[in-house]
């Protein structure tokens, strides 16, 4: 026998559910002394396994805030070997960007990679915090996600209210598919 509401229920959880992103970009903030800090960022491809390689990535760095003649790449040896990566510099309403492409294959689905690394002099108030960041398709250079960085050390975010409410209106239409095929189609009329 056909269950709709798991089918009702299951849709509304994959349309208005929150989704796990392709890939996640963690920083960890080490202060270096005054204004100036770097950013170490792990990067992990959280597609499934068989999913494409995470090879091309930009990570972006707002003018008013970083200091853009101080961004430095100081990433990891390893990193240096296995990635080509260099500083884009800011147009009118373009920030600057740390670009890392992949020479050897990149991140492979399920994996995470470790390294990466920026230094800066800091504009802004309090600490340095989140970036958007972007993944590319390394042969179009077609954009395939947009992002936040995190920190380990933040809250994780609460769910939205326009989630939360999708999420129970689906439940209740799950629910009364169920108690109407309980009770016979007739009895909804």
């Amino acid at each position: 026998m056909s269950k709709p509401w798991i089918w009702a229920a299951a849709l509304v959880l994959v349309v208005f559910g929150p989704a796990v992103a392709a890939t996640s970009i963690q920083y960890t903030l080490v202060p270096v002394g005054g204004n100036v800090y770097r950013y170490v960022y792990t990067v992990t491809n959280n597609s499934p396994i068989g999913g494409a390689p995470v090879q091309l990535f930009d990570i972006y760095f707002d003018t008013s805030l970083y200091l853009e003649s101080s961004l430095q790449i100081v990433s990891s040896s390893t990193i240096n070997l296995n990635w080509s990566q260099q500083l884009f510099v800011s147009l009118p309403g373009v920030p600057a960007a740390y670009d890392a492409f992949a020479l050897h294959g990149g991140i492979p689905a399920g994996t995470t990679v470790s390294g990466f690394s920026v230094q800066f002099t800091w504009l802004g108030p309090g600490l340095p915090g989140s970036q958007t960041f972007q993944v590319f398709d390394p042969i179009t250079f077609l954009s395939v996600q947009i992002g936040q960085t995190f920190s380990p050390a933040a809250p994780v975010p609460a769910a939205s209210t326009w989630s939360l409410t999708a999420i129970g209106l689906g439940l209740g239409l799950a629910a009364a598919l169920q108690a109407r095929s309980r009770l016979g189609a007739g009895s909804f009329s």
